[in-house]
């Protein structure tokens, strides 16, 4: 799923945007990635598909007509499978940052317990910021503390950071548990069950990234396959094509 931090107007959207996949843009927005950018690798992917159809038209037209299926397919099929080399980057980004805020929970929950609301929590995010190595998660957590400062009473920086460093329902249902921890009058053991049910979440990740990773591997002999297949069919297609020629007194013969 792929969040939206915030409501923007809606900008007019450019050509490579509006024949873009619906959620191309968004996935490379959240992983941080600029809109011009995101024009850029549009626009390149779309300027190699049709490098591509003109040279294997231009092919076909001088090495057999055969070609000309090779021409409207090879490009499609680059396309496509950009677009899912990014869905799969993003899966394995979202697993990353998932990761990441499960550590920072890990540290957070055991300054809660000691302090049982006694100190403020800006004061736990100070000393959790030292013990963080990620830049984008300190970056994060210092816009909340920012966000603490100005808005003591509001749970929208925390929901923010939720959004900015997961991005799962269990993330911001947790953090909106610390903004109510915050404000007195809250069970520690509830932030227990959530680390709990974090670490499940995390568990079924890794195997989920595990799977993942065993299907690349496992699918890889069947893709050389396929490629063989195609080579060999074009092959044969090119000498079916001239010995029909021959047969029929010479000349080119169109495939169909």
């Amino acid at each position: 799923m792929v969040v939206v931090l915030n409501d923007k107007k809606k900008k007019k959207k450019s050509i490579y945007q509006s024949i873009s996949e619906d959620s191309l843009y968004p996935m490379l927005n959240e992983m941080g990635y600029t809109e011009d950018r995101i024009n850029a690798f549009q626009r390149k992917r779309v300027w190699n598909s049709i490098f591509m159809f003109v040279l294997l038209v231009v092919s076909a037209a001088l090495l057999g007509s055969w070609l000309y299926i090779l021409a409207i397919l090879a490009p499609v099929a680059t396309y496509k499978l950009k677009f899912r080399s990014i869905k799969d980057s993003y899966r394995v980004w979202k697993f990353k940052r998932h990761l990441q805020f499960t550590k920072f929970m890990r540290l957070l929950i055991p300054y809660l317990k000691q302090t049982k609301a006694n100190v403020a929590l800006y004061t736990i995010f100070n000393k959790i910021l030292k013990h963080m190595e990620n830049e984008e998660d300190r970056n994060n957590l210092t816009r909340l503390m920012s966000g603490i400062t100005n808005s003591p009473n509001d749970v929208q920086p925390f929901k923010e950071f939720a959004l900015r460093s997961s991005g799962t329902a269990r993330s911001i249902l947790f953090m909106s548990t610390i903004f109510d921890f915050q404000q007195g009058g809250f069970d520690i053991s509830v932030i227990d069950e959530l680390g709990k049910e974090a670490s499940k979440e995390l568990m079924i990740g890794i195997d989920e990234i595990i799977n993942y990773k065993l299907n690349r591997f496992n699918g890889f002999p069947t893709k050389v396959v396929y490629a063989l297949l195609i080579f060999i069919s074009g092959f044969a297609l090119g000498v079916l094509g001239t010995f029909l020629g021959e047969l029929l007194g010479g000349g080119l013969v169109v495939m169909p």
